[in-house]
């Protein structure tokens, strides 16, 4: 097996002991253009998960803020962040499951190559 496969698909299987570290740390340090290739393509799809985890710390914060204040304005805090929350934390869930196993399979199809 020769290195740059190997490291090629290190960049994907790091998204179980080093997600974006390992595959930015390869990108600025390899030279060869397939490697720099696979690293980008490892950052991008250990990324997905970040826009649903962001919605939902937004999601979270809003709901903290609407009860710190409730006493303060007299208002009812509702529980309709709840729901909102709830569906934020699937999707994360579910985009987090995905870009693990694309990043497994892309791995064992870059070795394969």
């Amino acid at each position: 097996m020769d290195h740059p496969r190997l490291l090629g698909a290190l960049n994907y299987f790091s998204v179980a002991f080093a997600p974006l570290l390992f595959p930015l740390v390869v990108f600025f340090a390899s030279g060869e253009p397939a490697v720099r290739r696979h690293a980008k393509r490892a950052c991008f799809i250990q990324l997905i998960p970040a826009v649903p985890f962001a919605a939902f710390l937004f999601m979270t914060f809003m709901a903290a803020n609407a009860f710190r204040s409730a006493p303060f304005t007299g208002e009812v805090p509702s529980f309709g962040h709840a729901g909102a929350q709830f569906v934020l934390a699937l999707l994360f869930a579910g985009a987090q499951a995905g870009s693990f196993l694309w990043c497994l399979a892309a791995g064992v199809r870059t070795l394969r190559s």
